[in-house]
């Protein structure tokens, strides 16, 4: 599999299916979906997972929906993956639809992930709790101004 610059050996392809991710999470993965920074992002936060892994996640929200989410990442594909599949869960969603995704929501649309790649879901779902919850806190204090 080949994309915007990563690329799996046959090896690496193989030892991702052994360890139980799914064609759509290795797809995700390797395309580096929605991975990037959105210019003036109305949303901007990170979270840093127990597990060393981190999400910056980055949203445009026009009229309480979410228009764009991308991300950056430091972690493993399972991370990679899991955000990937969060983000485009995310779009076109009202920020009140988006808190109501929940992992099982993620590992839905990734189709499987290993069992021991199952708190990166978690990681995708504290990232998108805190950037909300920053973003909302935000402009309840300019209401108030």
């Amino acid at each position: 599999m080949e994309s915007l610059g990563l690329r799996l050996s046959e090896e690496e392809l193989n030892l991702m299916k052994e360890a139980g991710y799914s064609k759509k999470a290795i797809r995700l993965y390797v395309n580096q979906t929605n991975v990037g920074k959105l210019t003036h992002p109305d949303a901007v936060s990170t979270f840093f997972g127990p597990c060393g892994d981190l999400i910056r996640l980055y949203l445009k929200i026009k009229n309480n929906r979410i228009e764009s989410a991308k991300f950056f990442y430091l972690g493993c594909p399972g991370a990679a993956a899991a955000a990937s599949a969060m983000t485009n869960l995310l779009t076109g969603k009202t920020l009140d639809e988006a808190k109501k995704i929940t992992e099982e929501d993620i590992l839905r649309e990734l189709e499987d992930l290993p069992k021991s790649k199952h708190d990166c879901l978690k990681l995708s779902i504290k990232s998108l709790e805190k950037t909300i919850q920053e973003y909302e806190e935000i402009k309840s204090n300019l209401k108030k101004i």
